[in-house]
């Protein structure tokens, strides 16, 4: 976006820059990571997260990463200027940087749950008392989803040996040769 002339010339060295760079790495990159942490968490440990919790979380970051980044770019294209700490009354800024802060308040709300989740699940775990994931809970079709979860060591124990693998999918190889005899 600012690698169109246009648009940079106008918000270079503004907020617009600071937003569009955190809204990408967080939307983007976080968002992706903790998406991992969602999938793999019940093939690592063989419990499942809390959903209510991870639908919070979700929904709190949501919010939090438009509240906090959106005002940003409002903010730099009208002509907010990066790295400075103060800014007058009269400029005009005060909303939408309060606006920015309140969504950091619920990104940090967002992290916290998250955060609870995981510590609570493993808690849970230790005790015996979490709900147990089962070896493919999302449909996989890959090797990883065939072993227990969470994985023995070596990965395959002998009452559970490795598929055969005739294709990128064997788990839905496995699940056509078994469908065709039934």
């Amino acid at each position: 976006m600012v690698g169109t002339p246009v648009i940079d010339y106008h918000v270079t060295d503004s907020y617009f820059v600071v937003a569009h760079l955190h809204y990408v790495l967080f939307a983007g990159s976080a968002f992706g990571l903790l998406a991992a942490v969602y999938f793999w968490f019940p093939k690592v440990t063989g419990v499942l997260l809390d959903e209510g919790m991870g639908r919070l979380h979700f929904w709190l970051l949501v919010v939090g990463t438009n509240l906090t980044f959106l005002p940003m770019f409002a903010l730099g294209y009208l002509g907010m200027p990066r790295r400075v700490s103060t800014y007058a009354a009269f400029d005009g800024f005060g909303t939408l940087n309060l606006l920015a802060g309140t969504g950091a308040v619920f990104l940090a709300a967002g992290m916290a749950v998250f955060v609870v989740n995981v510590l609570r699940t493993l808690h849970a775990r230790r005790l015996g008392r979490s709900r147990p994931a089962g070896d493919d809970l999302w449909g996989g079709h890959t090797l990883e989803w065939a072993a227990p979860s969470p994985p023995p060591r070596l990965n395959f124990p002998a009452d559970r040996p490795l598929p055969p693998v005739t294709s990128f999918a064997p788990l839905l190889d496995l699940e056509h040769r078994e469908g065709s005899r039934a």
